[in-house]
């Protein structure tokens, strides 16, 4: 599985001497990128990483016309999507996308894309490392980055290193046992419905494509959701999440007379909740989750008042789970939970749909001459069961970012979840 951001860029021609000086700066600091997929021979079917300082990563330039710059890049990310990586690569690959013609123009947009394996990365630390790639890019020190880093700490190793042998009985335990409770007592799951297709769930890999409805705040916007949240005192995750809920409950499917669940799964960083805590630049995967939030599809507010009141619920689940030790008993298990979902795919356990805040990213609004002027996270979700929705905030811009596979979920379904759910949010702000 592969994850990405496509950084929007406007300022002067890029070229790929600079760009590759600015690749190199990334794989002196980031031992992942400096390194070879290889076979474990030691353990038969399964790979590790070996250093290797002479390996130059893959940088594509792919042109395009300036009136394409919004778009173009979802083309090239559909014809690539699943190309796979072989013994002897590197695990991250880099496109450029510009204009010829704007070659003397120095305001033009331009757009680089960086494209990593999502086993050494998350969402954290790959946007970690595209602001790193942007100052190197936009400096002429190539030293700027500093020191090499040392090898990430695994999520595995840095959660066991975190809990004593009882602690770690004891949070799995508590975990096994609301899981358990969970499915005792939860009623069907209400689904975002899917598009008429002819194969079966488990063919997705090879029919499916992964489509991305982008939503955006504007800064003024932003800034009066976060103003709102203070007053209301919750977090933006929370508003956020609060407004999905009532978007998806709008496109669910059910049954004249059947009560039905909202079951939303939870992604959560594990980073923070270590000893000692995991710093946001090491290149890792560090993805873990909490119990889904469930509610009843009868339930769901409509008022801004109960919206607001189902954020601060939202939130008080969250803190709960986070209190129990739900990330990190979920990390400890999270491989054996990923191989099985990606074993077969299973509408009984999916849940409706899958959130993840990747928060406030660290970006600069100019970089050298380039302006940063957007970015948007993509990830290969062909594999998924449900939608994915992602949410992150970049230079006082919030952007939530819908994703499928498509034809199994239409890409109308998720432009009308996005549309719904950025409507919401101007609702929850103006009222």
């Amino acid at each position: 599985m592969k994850i990405g951001e496509v950084l929007y860029l406007r300022g002067p021609h890029i070229t790929l001497e600079r760009l590759d000086v600015a690749i190199r700066c990334l794989q002196r600091r980031h031992p992942a990128l400096r390194s070879r997929l290889q076979h474990d021979p030691g353990n038969p079917g399964s790979f590790l990483l070996e250093e290797d300082s002479t390996l130059r990563l893959e940088i594509l330039e792919i042109p395009r016309k300036r009136d394409d710059h919004l778009t173009f890049w979802r083309r090239a990310w559909r014809e690539r999507e699943k190309e796979t990586t072989h013994i002897g690569q590197g695990l991250a690959k880099f496109w450029l996308l510009q204009d010829s013609n704007d070659d003397y123009d120095n305001d033009a947009p331009r757009e680089v894309v960086i494209i990593c394996e999502h086993s050494i990365c998350d969402g954290v630390s790959l946007s970690a490392i595209a602001h790193e790639l942007l100052i190197a890019l936009g400096s002429d020190d190539e030293n700027i980055l500093g020191d090499t880093l040392n090898w990430p700490i695994t999520m595995e190793k840095s959660i066991r290193e975190s809990l004593s042998t009882f602690e770690m009985f004891a949070v799995v335990s508590r975990l096994i046992l609301s899981t358990i409770y969970l499915h005792m007592t939860t009623m069907p799951t209400a689904r975002i419905p899917f598009g008429r297709v002819d194969f079966t769930l488990n063919d997705m890999v090879t029919y499916c494509h992964t489509e991305i409805a982008y939503g955006m705040l504007n800064k003024k916007e932003t800034g009066q959701l976060i103003e709102r949240c203070h007053q209301e005192k919750v977090t933006v995750t929370s508003a956020v999440s609060a407004a999905i809920l009532c978007a998806v409950s709008l496109l669910v499917i059910t049954a004249d007379g059947q009560e039905t669940v909202l079951n939303v799964a939870i992604n959560a960083d594990t980073r923070k909740r270590c000893v000692p805590t995991v710093p946001n630049h090491d290149l890792s995967y560090h993805v873990s989750c909490i119990m889904p939030f469930v509610m009843s599809t009868r339930d769901i507010p409509t008022t801004s008042k109960e919206i607001w009141e189902l954020a601060r619920t939202f939130g008080h689940h969250v803190v709960t789970a986070v209190d129990a030790g739900q990330v990190l008993a979920s990390g400890i298990i999270a491989e054996k939970v990923v191989n099985k979902v990606f074993d077969s795919a299973s509408l009984a356990t999916s849940p409706t749909c899958n959130l993840s805040s990747w928060g406030l990213l660290p970006f600069h609004e100019r970089y050298g001459p380039w302006e940063l002027t957007g970015m948007n996270p993509i990830i290969n979700q062909i594999r998924g069961d449900s939608p994915l929705v992602i949410f992150q905030t970049v230079n006082g811009t919030l952007t939530i970012a819908i994703i499928g596979h498509d034809p199994v979920i239409p890409l109308q379904i998720m432009e009308n979840l996005r549309d719904v759910t950025m409507d919401k949010l101007r609702y929850m702000i103006q009222n």
